[in-house]
């Protein structure tokens, strides 16, 4: 049998997944202490991510991951999102600012920023990014209900397309016609 290591940080809140993962999936767990001092790296974090939308972007997508990975557990009475500290959470995450998302829809979170960051003006560090970032917001929202209406009607319909079928159908045959002719006067 081979044996694998993991570590699983799970709040006072969660302890009944303990007893889960050694009940219904036969992997018992064991309490691991830290020995070494924790840092808090999130004001350099925040800092990194305040001059690079990538790194911004990415712990945004992290965050938004997390909570919809959490609120859609198979244990859904031992995963509770109102009971997750979610100042903590964003903390963690290092944000600048929390996403609009529905499962914090009734929520209000507050940040702890030393600085406050305007994230519409946060640079790529990548330069092609950037240039193609200003340009889209050069151009203005993403397209409305009526534009993506109209890209859709640019696409024939399938009426159309089965008319443009019978017709080319008719051509192929009348060049079968005119081939079979030609064959035939030839001989």
């Amino acid at each position: 049998k081979q044996w694998y290591q993991r570590r699983v940080a799970i709040t006072a809140g969660e302890m009944a997944y303990v007893n889960f993962l050694s009940i219904n999936q036969k992997a018992p767990l064991q309490e691991y202490k830290t020995e070494f001092p924790v840092l808090d790296s999130t004001p350099k974090i925040r800092k990194l991510a305040s001059h690079d939308r990538d790194m911004y972007e990415k712990g945004v997508r992290a965050f938004v991951s997390f909570i919809q990975s959490y609120t859609k557990h198979m244990c859904k009475a031992i995963f509770i999102l109102k009971e997750l500290d979610m100042e903590g959470l964003v903390e963690s995450f290092a944000l600048l600012k929390v996403p609009k998302m529905p499962e914090l829809k009734n929520r209000t979170i507050e940040l702890n920023l030393s600085v406050e960051v305007d994230v519409e003006k946060i640079p790529y560090s990548d330069k092609i990014r950037e240039k193609a970032r200003l340009k889209r917001l050069e151009l203005g929202p993403i397209l409305d209900k009526d534009q993506k209406n109209k890209r859709f009607k640019n696409n024939p319909s399938w009426t159309k397309k089965k008319e443009q079928k019978v017709k080319k159908e008719k051509r192929k045959f009348k060049k079968i016609v005119a081939k079979s002719k030609v064959v035939e006067t030839m001989d």
